[in-house]
């Protein structure tokens, strides 16, 4: 296939896109390596025919361990799990900030007797706080969206390429999900201070995103609301893709075409989340990293506008221009053009791989899943506990679930930041 390259680039012989050896249909049908291979052992699991031989007879797990039918328990069993871990063993230290439907904090495991490994004092967690009120309301617009973020995260495998979850709790006002903290920051702002990019660190960074989709589009989970502030940097600069309030289940009927209208970031969003498609699924999540890619390399999104009408008008034309004396190579010109296809079903992920454009033909994303890439800046974010706040703790009455610990005097929040002046 020849990917689209922009009307105004003329590639020469030598650029033209070929596909590498080590990349071929055939070694792309890995598990590892494609979604639709993925799918194809998932549908084929399904339906394998269920064996003729008479099932054994029904028996029970107690505690993890192999029990008996009718509710006779062994004596000496033992649970093996650690103790479940108690919302009241953790402190508020912290506010991070604000996710889809929430506010963000960071909790300390406090000293207590039988908390597992998982919760030993002084373990920092995120915890994403979601108002009972507010989810009543999202819960009459949005049914599906109460509990998406908790059933999708808790269904995942352990991977590094997401904020995984580690526990749920509620009160009598809030839901709790509690997450691993990654303490560096959003990538957002690592594109705002450090950007814009050359095409190398781009490709470590977007390699990485790629990673990131792969996994989650392998488990059917599609996120919707891709963004660099909803990816974050770890501390050994790799990414996590993070935030899955919008995320949906991929399913053969993706539900009534109105659960896709609208969902998202304006200045992200694919054309069929405005104008519904027949392909919208995974092509959404493709867009928004076309448009990442894009913001990497310029510090700015391709269909930016002054109000929400202006955007929606661009991405609907999907028409955008790189920056004058921006030097930009062929190859990567032409992933960024494949990726903001307005056709959702000739995307570039959709209809062919992302890992065979031969922009990321020097990438091995065995090698970049094991870590052994050395990112091209590994930040050094101070220890959050022994930092000033930057934000405001929230009130005792609003999270009584949660104790807040009281920083020292010298840590307060007193808005020191300087506060930047608006133009007149």
């Amino acid at each position: 296939m020849r990917y689209p390259t922009p009307s105004t680039t003329k590639p020469s012989e030598s650029s033209r896109a070929t596909k590498h050896p080590s990349r071929s249909p055939k070694a792309n049908a890995a598990p590892s390596k494609g979604v639709h291979a993925r799918k194809h052992v998932l549908k084929a699991s399904k339906t394998r025919r269920a064996s003729h031989y008479d099932p054994k007879p029904p028996r029970i797990t107690v505690h993890g361990l192999p029990g008996y039918t009718g509710g006779i328990l062994p004596p000496d069993a033992v649970d093996p799990r650690p103790p479940a871990l108690p919302l009241d063993g953790f402190e508020c230290i912290r506010t991070l900030g604000d996710g889809a439907y929430g506010h963000v904090l960071l909790v300390r495991a406090r000293e207590q007797p039988n908390l597992g490994k998982l919760a030993c004092p002084g373990s920092l967690f995120a915890v994403k706080v979601l108002s009972k009120e507010r989810m009543k309301l999202i819960d009459q617009k949005y049914p599906a969206d109460t509990n998406a973020e908790r059933m999708h995260l808790s269904a995942l495998p352990w991977s590094p390429w997401v904020n995984g979850v580690v526990g749920t709790f509620k009160d009598e006002l809030n839901l709790y999900l509690m997450l691993e903290f990654i303490p560096s920051g959003c990538f957002y702002d690592v594109i705002q201070t450090r950007g814009p990019f050359d095409a190398a660190t781009a490709r470590f960074y977007f390699a990485n995103i790629v990673s990131g989709l792969y996994f989650l589009h392998g488990e059917g989970i599609i996120h919707r609301d891709l963004k660099p502030a909803n990816i974050l940097i770890r501390s050994d600069g790799y990414l996590t893709i993070a935030d899955f309030g919008h995320a949906r289940l991929d399913e053969i009927d993706n539900g009534p075409a109105t659960e896709w209208l609208m969902i998202g970031t304006p200045l992200y969003m694919a054309p069929e989340l405005l104008c519904y498609q027949h392909m919208t699924g995974y092509s959404v999540d493709w867009w928004a990293a076309g448009v990442t890619l894009y913001e990497m390399l310029t510090k700015r999104t391709p269909f930016f506008g002054m109000d929400e009408n202006k955007i929606f008008k661009r991405i609907s034309s999907g028409k955008y221009k790189w920056p004058k004396g921006l030097r930009v190579g062929a190859s990567l010109k032409s992933i960024v053009a494949a990726l903001l296809t307005t056709t959702a079903e000739h995307r570039l992920g959709v209809k062919d791989s992302v890992l065979d454009h031969p922009w990321l033909e020097n990438i091995d994303f065995d090698k970049l899943d094991a870590g052994n890439y050395m990112a091209p800046w590994i930040p050094e974010a101070p220890v959050p506990t022994q930092t000033w706040l930057n934000k405001g703790l929230p009130p005792p009455h609003c999270i009584p679930g949660l104790k807040v610990c009281v920083p020292a005097v010298h840590r307060e929040w007193d808005d020191r930041l300087p506060r930047k002046q608006l133009p007149i």
